[in-house]
């Protein structure tokens, strides 16, 4: 987490009639689930993950103690340190002088993943914020560098899930060290960003308030993410949210350590202090609220397990959000997240088509490829990352369907055409067109169906 001041830096699927779904198999084993007594009815769909800090000696095995299914780490070695576990992987990248040189550097650091247990990357960390791009923050600028990355990291590995960096929940400064989240947000869905990540990656920190805070009211909490998903709606981008940083901030003076703003490590972060309790019950009710109330959320990582091991001075901020103290030992709020019961997700895809008709009137006497319709395709559950595949189930005699391009991604809009030449008795007649993917050595395949109705009439003619 990092901070600027004074603001501080911090449809379902509707279908015709027509239109046939079914999907199968799910993307990734899933880990055993844990279910809890009057767990929400509706489909588990967010991951337990929390960040592991590099260079340190804590035991690996504390993410399984958390429960946890995912875990967030800083260099890749790391990976190898929880088998079974899903991986987010940071990965920054300097905004490029040479564009050549930042492409080939892109495509090497995709093959060095190859083979490796990381299944998502995260590219960059807070954006909007100075302090992490090194320079004014500019939303054109990172959506240009968003877009090479998954580009080339696509071209090397189409499965690997592509994350756009964390947006710091913000307000803009005077002199725009920082950058309203939902400004940015903005300005990189008006610049084509929703076509070049598989799910958008937000930090929603609660701050001083609890997480059910209502983000009418209160401009920095932990529903402010309800704002970035209506933002993503409005721009047609029907894709996950991934919560890849957040928490609470236990107040120092628990353990004994005296810090205040005057401290240059704790600066703008002396408001944030929760006790250990209040800590410890918030990250667990945000968990059970996004749980409940955000379907359109993926894995949320908590901000952090172990930073209070990495060497960082007493009073570096850091340390606070950590769910261990100093010495390794379980901090209340370890405890709690421990205990908790899990809704875990089982990792099945979630894609929804929309379309309104899927049906094209024509005349015997002057047949002619007509457009049959469009439908488009979201995604709010677990990401689908590889290219689907668009086929027409044709038969032998016509009509035909007819598609003009045969691979799309989710978020695409598809106009299919119907090509009725060569029929020689009017009726009604069906078409089908497959939609599917290969994901992880897994099929995902859902049908749609329309009709061309041919009149004997030259109404149409």
């Amino acid at each position: 987490m990092n901070c600027c001041l004074p603001a501080v830096c911090f449809r379902r699927l509707w279908l015709a009639s027509l239109l046939l779904i079914t999907v199968m198999a799910p993307l990734l084993t899933a880990p055993a689930v844990l279910q809890a007594q009057g767990s929400p009815k509706s489909a588990a769909h967010l991951g337990y993950g929390i960040h592991y800090a590099p260079n340190t000696s804590t035991n690996p095995a504390l993410v399984s103690a958390l429960g946890m299914d995912w875990v967030k780490i800083y260099q890749t070695g790391d990976a190898e340190k929880f088998p079974g576990k899903h991986i987010l992987y940071r990965i920054d990248f300097k905004w490029p002088t040479d564009w050549d040189a930042f492409r080939t550097e892109a495509t090497n650091r995709a093959h060095d993943l190859i083979g490796s247990p990381i299944e998502a990357i995260e590219v960059g960390n807070e954006p909007n914020l100075i302090n992490e791009w090194n320079s004014t923050p500019n939303a054109w600028q990172y959506t240009q560098m968003l877009r090479v990355v998954y580009t080339e990291f696509k071209a090397v590995n189409p499965n690997l899930i592509i994350v756009s960096g964390g947006l710091a929940p913000t307000l803009t400064t005077p002199d725009h060290g920082a950058i309203n989240d939902l400004d940015f947000a903005k300005e990189m869905l008006d610049n084509g960003a929703g076509q070049w990540f598989d799910a958008f990656g937000y930090h929603p920190y609660g701050y001083d308030q609890p997480p059910e805070a209502d983000p009418a009211r209160h401009e920095l909490v932990f529903r402010r993410a309800e704002r970035i998903r209506a933002l993503l709606e409005q721009h047609g981008v029907f894709k996950q949210i991934w919560l890849t940083e957040f928490g609470w901030l236990r107040n120092p003076a628990e353990d004994g350590v005296s810090c205040s703003d005057n401290d240059p490590d704790f600066r703008g972060f002396a408001w944030l202090r929760v006790s250990g309790t209040a800590q410890a019950d918030y990250l667990v009710r945000a968990l059970q609220y996004a749980d409940v109330n955000w379907p359109w959320a993926g894995p949320a990582f908590i901000w952090n397990l172990n930073w209070s091991q990495s060497g960082v001075g007493p009073c570096n901020q850091m340390r606070w959000f950590s769910l261990l103290h100093g010495d390794g030992s379980p901090t209340l709020a370890f405890q709690r997240i421990q205990q908790m019961s899990k809704h875990y997700s089982d990792y099945l895809p979630d894609i929804e088509l929309h379309a309104d008709t899927m049906t094209a009137n024509v005349s015997l006497g002057c047949l002619h490829r007509v457009p049959l319709g469009s439908f488009s395709i979201s995604n709010s559950g677990y990401p689908v990352p590889a290219p689907l595949t668009i086929t027409p189930a044709n038969g032998p005699a016509p009509p035909f369907a007819e598609s003009p391009i045969t691979t799309v991604r989710v978020g695409d809009t598809v106009t299919i055409f119907a090509n009725p030449t060569g029929v020689t008795q009017p009726g009604q007649y069906t078409l089908y067109i497959n939609v599917s993917a290969q994901v992880s050595g897994r099929v995902l395949s859902q049908t749609i169906q329309g009709y061309v109705v041919v009149s004997a009439s030259d109404y149409n003619c």
